[in-house]
């Protein structure tokens, strides 16, 4: 993963498979992008190395609420 210059928060990683992205803020991740056999790989690792658990989908994030479907996301 490479951080961002724009935010050290941010963090992601290109392929030719797709795109990873990982948000870090205080105690929480999100861990998004469309390499879903890379995101399982990163998880694995987080797991490993942290005590975590996976939330699945999120609904809230730094206070902005968010609504997913099948057409994407909306956030409120």
């Amino acid at each position: 993963m490479i951080r961002s210059e724009a935010d050290h928060s941010v963090f992601y990683r290109h392929s030719k498979v797709g795109s990873i992205y990982l948000v870090v803020y205080v105690d929480d991740i999100v861990l998004t992008g469309n390499d879903n056999h890379g995101i399982s790989q990163i998880k694995q690792h987080i797991y490993h190395h942290f005590q975590t658990k996976d939330l699945d989908k999120f609904r809230y994030f730094l206070g902005i609420e968010v609504a997913q479907s099948n057409n994407g996301i909306v956030i409120f």
